[in-house]
């Protein structure tokens, strides 16, 4: 009993503040209830009495609470309450600091009440106020130790916490930062008409209408019924617009998100036009070093004439001349070139010959063809003996026309690419098919091989501008993919570019029917960077000679050039760009109608071009190094491709025509 002063003291105001922390719980007490508990609220004021006193009580004062004198003492207060009063009446042995601050907030009441009742009392005329039942038991100042129970308990006023109090009550983790507010997880999950998920399957599932709106498919034609009732039109419950039972359409997904791809959008849009304007700045950049080294050129004669016009003699002025270009064999002491018709032999009876091609190492000529056999229409290629022109075996390879053949020296590979979604390899020593690749069913139009340390890689174009590289000893996977920007043109031709001085890990060309790209691997791996060169198109053939380090390209006209043109070139960088450093441009008829391809020739310190004018059926042969047209020939038959071929007899022209091979000779005078 030593400790009941403490309680006695301290039960009171930890009442009270229990009522406060717990304003969450709605506990609400019935008249019934509270009569029920005035009993025991008497019976516990007198325990204090009897504890205050010592245990000793005189009769008068139990006689004026109602007891008797003899009374036992009470039972314990936690024995009487019910266990829920009990739970609400707990107070945690270590307060948290919330429960502090409430607690004395709770003691501040208390003493704003107690001085109220100071004031009601030292008025002489105190205002009467209508018996209510005591809720706590009150301690009057005046009486010290003794409690008035006649006077009136304030009424018990019940808080309620703001949201600001309330997160009091969260440990101080939570309120570090405001948690953003979630994301409605309906979204994109629930019909706008009935507010329920909708379904992948059954009356209810995802379907929407023309506009694009979504609905379940059970709720959509409950509504389209009820508008055509009601308006005599069927309408989108959300944009209004008019619909039918026939627009709905199914859509097999759970849920929609959108994406929102402006901002990538636009950023690919920057990156390519900031690519265009790179590009074009260093075509400019090469136009402006082409005409500088003109004038340079041009300064340098006109130097040299005046000094021929002002000098005393020819001979101090011829040796002036002669010690400007001594380093090159002047142009009278070139030798001239001719070519001659050595044969001309049949290929096959019927039209369809398209390519040529040349392998010194192997000494192999090769010819497009059509099969002459009725077992197996299609096309294939013819073998050539380059010493005696003579036509040797067929191979069969497509039943489509061949567009493009190439060969690997090191690994007598022949690639042969046609009108179908594949390219075939075949060996040429046994003249079997050795491996096929596909481009996911496009149809690929061009086809390359690689060389030296890259002699596994093959290239293949397709229809859309698609250009594919792959590993022959793994013919089922596609090491790389790349799609040219804004250019869906197909690829007619692709040529590889060995490493060189200018570009280390080399690359490999691309020629589209308007776009001439140059891709450069920026490791020894297949990573490329692609870049298109400053030549206009549209193109008809491209001619890469890896010995010379040499570009040949023919193309239509266009406004910019009325005339074709053949234009010879060499890749070079300008600030890291590649570019086309275009050596000669040859102007041809107007009119191209047949796609034929010219050849390059490399004989000594000069290069000849050769090429059909398709205006004036004639073959032209075009001497770089002085910059005129030397020969022309007439022909009677279109020439779609030409080969350079060499053997121990000399220098030779292969042309071949619809189903001949027109074999020239190469002589030189002079």
């Amino acid at each position: 009993m030593s400790s009941e002063p403490e309680s006695d003291d301290s039960w009171g105001p930890e009442a009270d503040t229990d009522d406060e922390l717990n304003t969450d719980v709605d506990v609400e007490y019935s008249e019934e209830s509270q009569e029920s508990l005035q009993p025991v609220v008497r019976r516990q004021n007198f325990q204090r009495i009897v504890t205050q006193d010592n245990g000793h009580v005189s009769p008068e004062t139990a006689m004026f609470h109602g007891f008797d004198a003899n009374l036992e003492p009470l039972e314990p207060l936690e024995e009487l309450l019910p266990p829920e009063l009990l739970a609400l009446a707990e107070v945690p042995d270590e307060p948290e600091p919330q429960q502090v601050a409430a607690s004395a907030d709770a003691a501040n009441d208390v003493e704003t009440l107690e001085a109220e009742l100071q004031e009601l009392e030292g008025n002489e005329e105190p205002q009467q106020q209508p018996p209510s039942p005591p809720t706590n038991s009150h301690r009057a100042p005046a009486q010290g130790n003794v409690i008035d129970l006649d006077t009136p308990s304030p009424p018990k006023k019940r808080k309620r916490l703001s949201a600001a109090d309330t997160s009091l009550k969260k440990s101080p983790e939570s309120t570090k930062a405001p948690a953003p507010p979630p994301e409605d997880e309906d979204d994109g999950l629930t019909c706008p008409i009935c507010l329920d998920s909708w379904e992948m399957s059954g009356e209810h599932r995802l379907v929407s209408l023309r506009c694009g709106h979504l609905f379940g498919e059970a709720c959509i034609r409950r509504w389209l019924g009820e508008s055509q009732k009601q308006s005599s039109v069927k309408v989108c419950p959300q944009c209004k617009t008019k619909a039918t039972y026939k627009d709905i359409r199914h859509l097999y997904a759970k849920r929609i998100l959108v994406v929102d791809t402006e901002l990538r959008d636009q950023l690919e849009e920057e990156r390519r036009r900031n690519h265009i304007l790179t590009t074009e700045l260093s075509a400019i950049k090469l136009a402006h070093y082409v005409t500088a080294d003109k004038l340079l050129q041009t300064t340098k004669k006109y130097n040299q004439l005046v000094s021929m016009t002002e000098g005393t003699g020819g001979r101090g002025a011829y040796s002036l001349l002669s010690g400007a270009t001594k380093k090159r064999v002047p142009l009278q002491q070139l030798p001239m070139h001719r070519l001659y018709m050595e044969k001309n032999f049949e290929i096959t009876r019927d039209p369809g010959c398209r390519v040529l091609h040349f392998s010194g190492r192997h000494s192999l000529l090769m010819a497009s063809q059509k099969s002459g056999q009725s077992l197996f229409p299609g096309y294939g290629v013819r073998f050539i003996d380059p010493l005696t022109f003579q036509p040797l075996q067929f191979l069969y390879t497509t039943p489509m026309m061949v567009r493009n053949i190439a060969f690997s020296d090191t690994k007598q590979l022949l690639a042969v690419s046609s009108r179908e979604s594949k390219i075939k390899l075949f060996d040429v020593r046994s003249k079997l098919q050795s491996c096929m690749v596909t481009a996911n069913d496009r149809k690929l139009w061009a086809c390359a091989l690689d060389r030296n340390d890259r002699d596994n890689v093959l290239y293949g174009g397709d229809l859309r501008g698609g250009v594919y590289i792959y590993d022959v000893r793994f013919p089922d996977n596609i090491l790389s993919q790349f799609q040219a920007d804004e250019n869906f043109s197909p690829v007619i031709h692709i040529e590889a570019v060995p490493p060189n001085k200018t570009f280390h890990n080399g690359g490999f060309l691309v020629c589209q029917l308007s776009a001439l790209t140059f891709y450069e691997f920026c490791t020894p791996g297949e990573v490329a960077q692609p870049t298109r060169l400053n030549v206009d198109g549209p193109f008809l053939s491209m001619q890469y000679d890896y010995v010379q380090d040499t570009l040949l390209i023919s193309a239509r006209c266009n406004p910019s050039s009325p005339n074709s043109r053949f234009v010879l070139g060499q890749l070079d960088k300008i600030d890291n760009i590649p570019v086309l450093r275009v050596r000669v441009t040859i102007y041809g008829p107007p009119a191209t109608p047949i796609m034929t391809r010219p050849t390059q020739l490399g004989v000594e310190d000069n290069t000849l071009i050769v090429g059909y004018l398709q205006e004036s059926k004639q073959l032209m042969l075009h001497d770089v190094r002085r910059e005129e047209r030397v020969q022309t020939m007439p022909v009677n038959e279109v020439i779609y491709d030409f080969c350079p071929v060499s053997n121990n007899n000399g220098s030779y022209l292969a042309a071949l025509t619809d189903n001949k091979c027109r074999v020239y000779k190469l002589n030189s005078t002079g």
